[in-house]
């Protein structure tokens, strides 16, 4: 059963430009601002594709480990502060493998997918700056906002 919540799934690569302070950046943070009074969620998930992302600087070389460490804490303290946490069920895996077979030519990527079931679920909209992400959520008709388009 589905717990309405109102409020937006924030995928990973918007936190990655929020505190990666890459390209993205100038978007995620106006978007952060439109949104001060809405309620935010992300997963686990979340966390660990972040940790990926930042470990994959980390190996070319990019971030040392004195930055590594300034980015977790303050990746920590915004989720404590601002996110709460809505997980991924059996189900929504079940419904990220649909999906991903359904859309096969869209280019949507599984881990994405779980993404937008677990927003699904939760009737949260999406919000990524990953425009297949959205035109996906969009043809699955789950709510989704695009970052950064101007």
């Amino acid at each position: 059963m589905s717990v309405a919540r109102a409020g937006c799934y924030v995928d990973t690569c918007v936190l990655v430009s929020l505190f990666h302070n890459d390209s993205g950046y100038p978007a995620a943070e106006a978007w952060l601002m439109q949104v001060k009074d809405r309620d935010l969620w992300i997963s686990h998930w979340v966390l660990l594709e972040f940790a990926s992302a930042t470990a994959l600087r980390q190996r070319r070389g990019e971030l040392d480990n004195s930055r590594i460490e300034a980015l977790q804490e303050a990746l920590e303290h915004f989720r404590t502060e601002r996110l709460g946490m809505v997980e991924p069920r059996g189900d929504d895996f079940l419904l990220a493998r649909s999906w991903v077979q359904e859309l096969s030519k869209s280019g949507l990527r599984a881990a994405d997918a779980l993404h937008l079931a677990v927003a699904h679920r939760h009737e949260l909209t999406l919000v990524s700056a990953d425009r297949t992400l959205v035109t996906a959520a969009q043809q699955l008709q789950t709510r989704a906002e695009l970052v950064g388009v101007g």
